[in-house]
């Protein structure tokens, strides 16, 4: 399977070394025709820039396709695909149920209504470590607007804070012998935050083609593959913004269809 990378994964160079596969040149013309200066934004300019929301999420789209394409090339096509939260939309892509010109018009309206959430809500994400997903929810709960939003691992979950919130969460974790690191996001995603981003998404996807999958991706929010239901399948990707990214069930259940190796496409 290809996993496809999330935000926070995002650097200046990301996909250079992948420009000149055919593939990938269609990419980045298309890609910056949609959103002019993103391909130079990618590869050149300064790291703050492209770690607004607004950039950051076009840029991973554009990037995980592109090594996506770079490792079909040197090891062949995967018989599934899975993405970490904006990384779904490429993956979605990648497996042909969506269009690339649709893919870049989901993930611009996504980035932008995404970054206006967090600029009217604030918030932060904290990655928590060392501590099981039962007592991060514990935690989270006791604090001001913090869900647990992000399970990446056994002992790593992310929580969306509000900013009221995250420093009586990175003590409560602190106390109960975890780590608590913030990420390099610029709001708190994947939490009723951003509810409006959902809203909105929903919107635009009734108007999309949303083909089956030519190969299992396997969804944040259900952990299982899209479905034959094209309505159900809009309804889950619009849904994913402001749902929890259950990754570690997703890889769980991975495995017990039969995938046994894992390539990360991604910067």
């Amino acid at each position: 399977a290809f996993l496809f990378a999330g935000q926070g994964a995002q650097k200046v160079g990301m996909a250079k070394e992948t420009a000149d596969l055919k593939k990938v040149k269609t990419l980045f013309e298309a890609a910056d025709k949609k959103f002019p200066g993103l391909i130079r934004l990618m590869l050149e300019r300064e790291q703050e820039q492209l770690n607004r929301t607004v950039n950051t999420q076009p840029a991973m789209f554009v990037a995980d396709l592109a090594y996506a394409y770079k490792a079909e090339e040197e090891n062949g096509a995967p018989q599934a695909v899975c993405g970490f939260s904006v990384g779904e939309i490429p993956a979605l892509v990648y497996a042909g149920a969506l269009s690339l010109s649709d893919g870049l018009d989901i993930i611009g309206l996504r980035a932008s209504l995404m970054d206006e959430a967090s600029v009217k809500c604030g918030g932060k994400m904290i990655a928590v470590i060392g501590l099981d997903a039962k007592t991060v929810e514990e935690i989270a709960a006791a604090q001001a607007d913090c869900w647990a939003v992000n399970y990446n691992a056994p002992l790593q979950t992310v929580v969306a804070a509000s900013n009221a919130g995250v420093d009586s969460l990175c003590a409560a974790v602190k106390e109960k012998g975890g780590r608590a690191l913030p990420l390099k996001v610029s709001g708190a995603f994947h939490c009723p935050y951003m509810l409006p981003a959902t809203k909105g998404l929903a919107e635009l996807l009734k108007g999309v083609i949303f083909a089956e999958p030519k190969i299992p991706v396997y969804a944040n929010l259900t952990t299982l593959p899209y479905g034959k239901d094209e309505a159900e399948r809009k309804d889950t990707l619009a849904r994913q913004a402001s749902s929890p990214v259950r990754f570690v069930e997703t890889l769980k259940n991975m495995k017990a269809d039969g995938i046994c190796e894992f390539t990360e496409v991604g910067p």
